[in-house]
């Protein structure tokens, strides 16, 4: 029977570059953490578009693809970033609509992608399903006509990895023909594809020695009541929240603060009476990534709704938290200096701040320095909720600060 499978495999493998033929692709975007490629996310769809309206039509065929660049790329840690980001770009009846598809969802995220490896998500319009396959091996079907949207604001939504992530999947496709072409020569090999059916076996049989036959009872669905609200424009001319000091503070770079950001990840300031080029880039101080063994998965609780649900709520809670901390320099306006950073930040039971480190910096010292001084001045942050079970909590921030129009 496995051999079967496997044959089977190779066949769907042989036949990946028709079946994606059927959609036009919309855009391509370059994910990077710690200066390093680690994978690119392609849009297709039958309509091009460069606004999220259209990108969200639901009647219309639509994929989303990950191709895998780096060696090792834990499927866990995809799948949280990706969730963080799916919880604060849609609102919140459509999160608790939609907790267990992200059960089902999040079930899917085995182990370790490959280099080369495809993850697609595929949309039906006539049926409403969303497929999800690895290296064109079905992993599982969602049946729920919003699922894929919501998992596609995540990336095209107010609050996206940055702007020009955004701004790269929405090109309407206007692709770099550089980007298109590492993309395409991204693929996995035959001996991953039979490995990735052997996998799936294996994953099958473990699920068929351990089902229960007691019915599951329903959880109640928590309430939402800690989401981030839609984005809106900074006020202009306010402050950012200040801690009162409780040691001498070394002399501040940047001028005070003339503009804070509202929940929604985006500083943004008056337009200055002038606003000259941009300076050449500066660099600063670069975060080291974690050790190879930090990067080891600890084990994890098995997920259900309302753990999911709590998950969202408090990584909301954090983000609206870090957004009232920061400020954009004043320095980098006069030159009119923009630009987006994301930081990682570890945090104890309790909310103190135990680790920062930039995954991605913007092209400025000023904007990336700032970013960091806004998470340690929102610290303590509040505590991990007792449902979390959780010693320390891992969060992602992006942080863009734009010029208004």
């Amino acid at each position: 029977m496995k051999s079967t499978k496997i044959v089977i495999a190779l066949l769907l493998f042989a036949s990946a570059m028709t079946a994606s033929a059927a959609s036009l692709l919309n855009g391509l975007a370059l994910e990077q953490q710690f200066n390093k490629d680690r994978y690119f996310v392609a849009v297709y769809s039958d309509q091009l578009a460069d606004n999220t309206s259209t990108l969200l039509d639901s009647n219309v065929s639509r994929s989303l693809q990950i191709r895998v660049i780096e060696d090792r790329l834990s499927a866990r840690r995809l799948r949280n970033q990706w969730m963080e980001s799916i919880a604060i770009n849609n609102p919140s009846d459509t999160l608790t609509g939609q907790a267990n598809n992200m059960v089902t969802f999040a079930n899917l995220f085995k182990g370790r992608l490959m280099s080369g490896d495809h993850l697609s998500i595929d949309y039906a319009p006539d049926t409403g399903v969303t497929s999800v396959s690895l290296n064109d091996i079905m992993l599982g079907m969602i049946e729920d006509r919003e699922f894929f949207n919501t998992l596609l604001r995540a990336w095209v939504g107010p609050v996206p990895p940055s702007t020009e992530f955004r701004d790269s999947l929405m090109a309407a496709g206007e692709v770099d023909s550089g980007l298109l072409a590492t993309y395409e020569s991204l693929q996995p090999g035959a001996a991953r594809v039979a490995q990735v059916a052997a996998m799936l076996d294996e994953q099958e049989a473990a699920k068929e020695t351990t089902a229960v036959a007691a019915a599951p009872v329903a959880a109640a669905k928590p309430t939402l009541t800690a989401n981030i609200p839609p984005p809106t424009l900074a006020a202009i001319g306010t402050a950012a929240v200040q801690k009162p000091a409780v040691q001498a503070a070394e002399p501040a770079a940047e001028e005070p603060a003339t503009a804070r950001a509202e929940p929604q990840a985006a500083a943004v300031a008056a337009t200055p009476s002038s606003q000259p080029k941009p300076l050449k880039p500066t660099t600063t101080r670069r975060a080291t990534p974690p050790a190879e063994q930090e990067l080891e998965e600890e084990e994890e609780a098995p997920l259900t709704a309302d753990m999911i649900l709590a998950r969202q709520i408090y990584h909301s809670m954090l983000l609206r938290h870090t957004f009232k901390h920061i400020r954009y320099p004043k320095r980098a306006q006069d030159r009119g200096q923009e630009g987006s950073v994301r930081l990682n930040v570890v945090i104890d039971s309790r909310g103190n701040v135990t680790s920062v480190t930039t995954v991605q910096e913007s092209r400025y010292s000023s904007l990336n320095r700032e970013a960091l001084e806004a998470v340690e001045r929102a610290g303590p942050y509040p505590a991990t909720p007792a449902q979390l079970k959780m010693e320390e909590y891992r969060f992602s921030v992006p942080i863009t600060f734009r010029l208004p129009d």
